[in-house]
């Protein structure tokens, strides 16, 4: 069964492409060595910036949804102590 991809994974697979193929780009360009290396340094601390970014927003999504996921544990298992006090007539 095919997973499903949400925005934020196809978002963060075209940023590794876009990545990449500015890597490519820019160690073809007939650009000086100097210039090159320049131009590489800016676009991977914005790469990683980017990808910082991305893993924090991530961080945050997964904590709130184990949050939610508990409390509707909780929820339910508190309905299920009630269900069974109720049938043994505490």
């Amino acid at each position: 069964m095919a997973r499903r991809m949400d925005a934020r994974t196809l978002g963060i697979g075209m940023l590794i492409g876009a990545a990449i193929g500015a890597g490519a780009a820019l160690l073809l360009a007939p650009a000086s060595g100097e210039d090159t290396r320049r131009l590489l340094r800016r676009n991977a601390r914005r790469l990683y910036n980017k990808g910082s970014d991305a893993v924090a927003d991530l961080a945050e999504d997964t904590e709130r949804t184990a949050r939610r996921l508990a409390q509707r544990g909780l929820k339910r298992s508190r309905r299920l102590v009630d269900e069974a006090r109720d049938s043994v007539g505490w």
